[in-house]
């Protein structure tokens, strides 16, 4: 899996994640005479010694890719013979007076650049200028390195809870490499692969079968009693699904966990029923707001984490995916959540019957240039304006830290995250929860949303009526008692 999004990347399909953080010094107005600007500057790189301190300290982050003989296996990674963190800081600036929106625009235009393979597939940006003097961080990383889960894990190393911890300095120690692959290695990987990819096949094709037969089964018994399971091309066509550019535009939004916590408990259902049911309001009414009028429920990826299995390989991306139908055509609030609810249960059913590692497994005997080229062509010849959709677009949602966090003497006040979008599927929305609130961090291309913040607003909007929807039921029970 973590070799499959290399092969993903195109000229306009970037594989990247950024993590886009909002924070506040703790000491920016401790000196009111002083200079401003000198004061923020100063803040900032403190900010980004102790960042790129803890970032050394990273075995993923001091490595790079190095591709095998005519590429016929996996890429293996390698670590540098000289790390130089300070390689990989960029710098970045608002005008004033720093609005979200105007950071929107700087981490759109971040987010439309590819890293660069020749060394450590990284990014940190540092932007100056935002509102209230707070500083802006982007730690841009390749999908390769990190998924939800591992950049939770990333995250956890480059802050603190403890508030009151010294800043540090950037590391100077040198960390011991371990020797790079020669030719001959790299070719012994290939002839392994080639060794092995038979017995693989096989294998696949057998689980696969079993998978598909569990699936049928299936199938008729949630047909018949629950709304029909979302499956890979049987999403609509909308102007979700277009051929991308390398142009990048996102948004942010936010809203308290308290009240997505207080809608699940009422409806009796899950925070990512809340957050998908949210995502569906807000993407229909969009949708109705464009000229499209949806008649039946777009498909979401779902990443699901596989961290908690032992998997056969060691592979930074322990991902699967579930395939969800958010109900667009539907306007009141509790039939949306009721809805999202029944589908969440015919997912997850449909995804039991695949195991959690199928898609691994057939990424695993794709031969590589087969599967870079395949991908390559779907891009460069835009067949996703022609072809039929494979799903809709994607939403992810992890749980992060549910206290304050701290770097550099500077507290974090947001964290929103941004993944890669898709040919076809030109929608991102990632969730985090962070201490005591929800972040939604929307990427899109600008070809098929110019102005993703519509949406963004919308879920905000949607988490608002869900809560009143809610409370309306909350306060059925104390309505019929009285009546009696």
């Amino acid at each position: 899996m973590d070799a499959a999004f290399l092969y993903m990347e195109t000229p306009t399909q970037h594989m990247h994640v950024c993590g886009t953080m909002i924070l506040e010094p703790l000491d920016a107005s401790a000196d009111p005479g002083a200079d401003t600007t000198a004061v923020r500057r100063a803040a900032a790189e403190r900010l980004t010694d102790s960042i790129l301190h803890r970032i050394a300290e990273l075995p993923a982050f001091r490595r790079r890719i190095v591709a095998t003989p005519l590429g016929l296996s996996h890429p293996a990674w390698v670590d540098v013979q000289r790390f130089r963190p300070r390689n990989h800081v960029r710098q970045a600036a608002v005008d004033e007076p720093g609005t979200p929106e105007q950071l929107a625009e700087v981490v759109g235009r971040i987010a439309a650049k590819p890293l660069d393979r020749r060394r450590p597939l990284w990014e940190l940006w540092i932007i100056h200028g935002l509102e209230a003097g707070r500083i802006g961080v982007v730690l841009k990383v390749h999908h390769a390195m990190v998924d939800g889960i591992a950049a939770l894990g990333v995250l956890g190393r480059l802050f603190t809870i403890d508030r009151d911890e010294e800043p540090v300095e950037s590391s100077g120690k040198r960390h011991r490499s371990r020797p790079a692959p020669t030719p001959l290695d790299l070719a012994a990987s290939v002839w392994d692969a080639a060794v092995a990819a038979p017995g693989k096949l096989a294998s696949t094709l057998n689980r696969t079968a079993h998978a598909l037969v569990l699936l049928a089964r299936d199938s008729v018994h949630l047909i018949t009693t629950r709304e029909r399971p979302a499956m890979w091309f049987s999403s609509p066509r909308t102007v979700f699904n277009r051929a991308l550019t390398a142009e990048r535009t996102v948004a942010f939004g936010r809203v308290p966990l308290a009240t997505v916590k207080r809608i699940k408990s009422v409806f009796g259902v899950t925070v990512n029923d809340v957050v998908l049911a949210g995502c569906a309001m807000s993407l229909g009414e969009y949708l109705r707001e464009h000229g499209e009028t949806p008649r039946r429920p777009l498909v979401a990826s779902v990443p699901i984490s596989e961290h908690g299995l032992a998997g056969p390989v060691a592979s930074i991306n322990r991902v699967s995916v579930m395939f969800i139908g958010l109900p667009v055509h539907l306007r009141n609030p509790e039939a949306v959540v009721r809805s999202i609810h029944e589908q969440s249960i015919g997912g997850k059913r449909v995804y039991e019957s695949f195991g959690p590692y199928m898609l691994a497994d057939w990424v695993d005997i794709a031969p590589p240039p087969l599967f870079a080229a395949a991908v390559g062509a779907y891009s460069r010849w835009k067949l996703a304006d022609y072809l039929p959709p494979v799903h809709s677009l994607v939403i992810s949602n992890v749980p992060g830290p549910p206290v304050p966090l701290y770097a550099g003497g500077a507290r974090l006040v947001a964290a929103y995250p941004f993944g890669p979008i898709l040919e076809g599927a030109v929608i991102n929305i990632s969730v985090m929860s962070y201490d005591g609130a929800v972040d939604i961090g929307l990427i899109t291309c600008p070809r098929a949303v110019p102005r993703p913040a519509e949406i963004a607003r919308g879920f905000e909007r949607a988490i608002d009526e869900l809560a009143a929807a809610a409370e309306a039921r909350a306060k059925e029970p104390a309505l019929y008692s009285l009546q009696a």
